[in-house]
């Protein structure tokens, strides 16, 4: 350990020596041309390599006609909201809710670690999982998150150490962690509670904190998509909620959303030409031509630019 110390103190005292001589006495000269590319230091300075995302660039202001008076839509690299309306507005996230859902799950289990179904829950769309059933934390995961199963959620609950409202107390805790501050959640699978709720705002940050998981982004995309018990022997055959999945191509899942109270909510990931955006829509008559109506505006309306 200590010739370690030695060793890197001295690849920093070079480091510092030869950028000041690069400042001040040697324009021309780059220390990168001389210093061992295999070094410890050199593999590790990330910011020496960092690349500044593109930045977004809004041609006019004019709004799209949304049947929503509650959306937003932001850039995902830069986090730079391109439109909104009301993005601060409480509203009732609904199925949305399952984003949180399933990255709490992420977060405290490891994804092959088995779930037994000890009993039946009914309550909204369920996939049919059967007392007994074995069957894994990703595949779980997987059904809530494509088909928006509630029992897929009510199962990843019940399993933690500390029961449902051990689990719904973790949820919020990532929305805490991340200073989102206008969510609160009172249960795993967005049936309704006058004090389950969050904004526009705050399910776009969410989702950009979601869409950081790989496992995420690879289930959302799935039209459709079958998962098992640990025996192969119960199939569940899954078709996503999702309407735009294969019908719009910039759009790459994510989550939908719908109560009679909450109406119609759907968060979007976005593709347009490499660039991810995030749109959430809520309160909906037609959250998918909402989402539409938000893609057609950016195709006109945003282009990119080197930082």
């Amino acid at each position: 350990m200590l010739k370690f110390l030695k060793n890197n103190f001295f690849n920093l005292l070079i480091i510092f020596f030869i950028a000041f001589l690069n400042l001040f006495w040697l324009p021309t000269f780059s220390f990168w041309d001389i210093y061992p590319k295999n070094n410890y230091l050199f593999q590790n300075l990330s910011l020496v390599q960092f690349q500044h995302p593109q930045s977004p660039v809004i041609k006019t202001a004019d709004y799209p006609a949304l049947l929503s008076n509650n959306y937003i839509l932001i850039d995902a690299e830069t986090n730079q909201t391109l439109i909104a309306k009301n993005p601060d507005g409480r509203i009732f996230p609904a199925s949305t809710t399952k984003l949180v859902t399933a990255l709490t799950a992420l977060n405290v289990y490891p994804l092959d670690e088995t779930i037994t179904i000890m009993e039946p829950y009914t309550e909204g769309q369920v996939m049919g999982l059967q007392v007994g059933e074995k069957i894994t934390v990703k595949s779980l995961v997987t059904a809530l998150l494509v088909y928006s199963a509630n029992d897929a959620a009510y199962n990843l609950a019940k399993h933690n150490v500390n029961g449902a409202e051990g689990f719904i107390k973790e949820m919020n805790q990532v929305a805490k962690k991340y200073n989102i501050n206008n969510t609160n959640f009172t249960n795993f699978d967005g049936l309704h509670n006058e004090n389950h709720y969050t904004t526009p705002k705050d399910m776009a940050e969410l989702a950009r904190i979601a869409i950081k998981n790989p496992i995420i982004t690879s289930v959302v995309k799935n039209k459709e998509i079958t998962v098992s018990d640990i025996d192969n022997k119960i199939q569940h055959k899954l078709t996503s909620t999702d309407e735009l999945i294969g019908v719009v191509p910039e759009v790459e899942g994510l989550k939908t959303g719908w109560t009679p109270e909450a109406g119609g909510c759907f968060v979007a990931l976005i593709n347009i030409n490499g660039h991810k955006l995030i749109s959430v829509v809520a309160q909906s008559n037609d959250r998918f031509a909402d989402t539409r109506a938000l893609i057609d505006w950016t195709k006109r309306n945003i282009t990119w630019k080197n930082y």
